[in-house]
């Protein structure tokens, strides 16, 4: 107990017993006498996100119990809103590691669902979200308390690494069959594609940074700009323009092998179609590189 002079007067304030110093005020919260909050267990969550928690924790389990892809359950952010989330608590829950989002690019006549990465705190319409491992975790644990030191409550950064690990790595199958409508290599159903911000010259997998051109790469960004315009297909001609005396097989296998250089996070790589004129992205296999070009 404290009691604490001020200029409304004096006021108590009664802490959570054993709550250590230094630990997330959230998973302890103090309570002014009255209040009753300093007798509720948080669980590492605020009681007002408790219920968008359950949806997002009976999505994660309906995906497992039929063993898709849990992106394929995803929950769209009006659906959450109204279960009483703000753009406040969608931003701690994403800082604590316990969610991802990205925007859902799913045209109506297509199977499955095809997701473009996000800001890692921009939240525009049609974004969808899923529970990490960590979010999951919490959610189960609603009606427990969490432990003193707060472990097992705030698992952010492993939680963030080892989901871009596993969607960089291929947790999401690749589909290399075309689109009997367009002919064209559909994107895989319910993965998250690369995300490429000309403004900022910045190439992204969900919140991870693939690629920052401090310099100007005019034929790089031509073809990243390219893919970002058709929605990540996993397959496009050749964009770069026909320029006299340069042989365009050769250009586009330069340009190719400059896309696979200096990433900040080897997640992505680029190879050519076999015919020169073409160009495919695919996710980093498990193991390093692939061959360039």
């Amino acid at each position: 107990m404290l009691r604490i002079k001020s200029l409304l007067g004096d006021f108590t304030v009664r802490f959570c017993i054993g709550a250590p110093m230094g630990t997330d005020p959230l998973l302890h919260p103090p309570s002014v006498d009255g209040s009753g909050l300093g007798s509720v267990a948080w669980c590492g969550l605020p009681p007002h996100t408790r219920a968008a928690m359950k949806e997002l924790l009976r999505a994660f389990d309906y995906a497992q119990t039929v063993a898709r892809d849990v992106w394929a359950f995803a929950v769209e952010i009006e659906h959450l809103c109204d279960k009483g989330l703000t753009r406040s608590d969608f931003r701690w829950l994403a800082c604590k590691g316990y969610i991802e989002h990205a925007r859902e690019i799913t045209h109506s006549d297509e199977d499955g669902r095809r997701f473009r990465a996000l800001g890692d705190l921009s939240f525009p319409e049609r974004t969808c979200f899923i529970l990490t491992e960590a979010g999951a975790s919490v959610a189960r644990s609603l009606s427990c308390n969490p432990s003193p030191d707060g472990a097992g409550c705030d698992r952010s950064r492993q939680s963030r690494a080892s989901s871009i690990d596993r969607t960089a790595r291929g947790l999401f199958p690749r589909d290399d069959d075309s689109s009997p409508a367009t002919g064209k290599p559909a994107a895989p159903a319910s993965q998250v594609v690369p995300a490429w911000n000309a403004e900022r010259r910045e190439l992204r997998v969900s919140d991870a940074l693939v690629k920052r051109f401090k310099w100007p790469a005019a034929n790089q960004e031509l073809v990243l700009t390219a893919f970002e315009e058709e929605g990540w297909p996993s397959r496009i001609d050749d964009p770069l323009p026909v320029e006299p005396e340069q042989d365009p097989k050769r250009r586009l296998h330069d340009t190719i092998k400059c896309l696979n250089r200096k990433q900040e996070r080897p997640l992505l790589h680029f190879r050519g179609d076999g015919t020169g004129e073409g160009i495919v992205w695919e996710f980093m296999p498990c193991g390093g590189r692939g061959a360039d070009g």
